[in-house]
């Protein structure tokens, strides 16, 4: 797996939702790039549009997974390593899917499209 960077939750929906509005355009050209999905992202937003804490996330035959490959988006499976690499990062962030997802873009090196100032403390580099 190879990209040039990871995009968080967050990123996803700002980009599709509002046309990547809050955005830099260093930002919105990284989401236009080769950019992983972590599996604990997909995770994240199938369940809060579930709990109805987001809105309909788009489909292409029932699935976002499939919408997302559609779209160009690069998998990136959460293996174990990177589970138990986010058990042993600071606990600076307390979200641990945010975690995850750095283990993961630590591992890979590769930057977080993100607005979430937090990740860099952890030594990843991030766009927004």
């Amino acid at each position: 797996m190879t990209a040039g960077a990871f995009a968080d939750a967050c990123a996803l929906v700002v980009f599709f939702a509002d046309a990547g509005a809050g955005m830099t355009a260093v930002g919105r050209k990284a989401m236009l790039g080769e950019v992983c999905v972590s599996s604990i992202t997909v995770w994240e937003l199938t369940r809060k549009a579930k709990l109805g804490l987001l809105p309909p996330l788009p489909q292409e035959n029932g699935s976002f997974a499939t919408w997302l490959a559609q779209q160009g988006f690069v998998p990136s499976p959460l293996g174990w390593g990177d589970a138990e690499r986010a058990n042993m990062l600071p606990m600076l962030h307390k979200d641990p899917i945010d975690r995850m997802l750095i283990a993961q873009a630590l591992r890979a090196g590769c930057p977080i499209i993100t607005s979430d100032t937090l990740f860099e403390a952890y030594g990843v580099t991030t766009l927004w």
